[in-house]
């Protein structure tokens, strides 16, 4: 498994925690942002880390951490904190942490590369 899947479960064993341990969940979100889709979601990062494509590991996570966001689990601050948790604990320096940390950049814009431009 490469450095960035490595990262990406353990981003998903980070966010899992904080998800069983919230108990204050919107009801009136989608269900798709409850509790209980979201520990499945986690749970399937990991199980797929091996195999799985490493940006749909980005998504996956990304869509994790924005359903913590609109429970107000974490704000922006919290969820970079928690990444950087994640790597000590991980050890590890990877090269492409910015694919990582992009979306939690208020200030960044959005990009799309859908590939076959040349």
């Amino acid at each position: 498994m490469d450095n960035a899947s490595l990262l990406v479960v353990a981003m998903a064993e980070q966010c899992r925690r904080v998800i069983q341990k919230w108990e204050k969940y919107d009801s009136r979100l989608p269900e798709a942002l409850q509790q209980k889709h979201l520990t499945w979601m986690c749970d399937k990062i990991e199980e797929h880390a091996e195999v799985g494509p490493t940006n749909k590991l980005h998504r996956w996570i990304g869509f994790v951490q924005g359903a913590m966001l609109a429970h107000r689990m974490l704000d922006l601050d919290g969820l970079k904190a928690m990444f950087d948790e994640a790597k000590r604990a991980h050890g590890e320096a990877i090269d492409d942490l910015e694919d990582l940390l992009d979306h939690l950049d208020p200030t960044k814009l959005f990009e799309l590369d859908i590939g076959g431009q040349g």
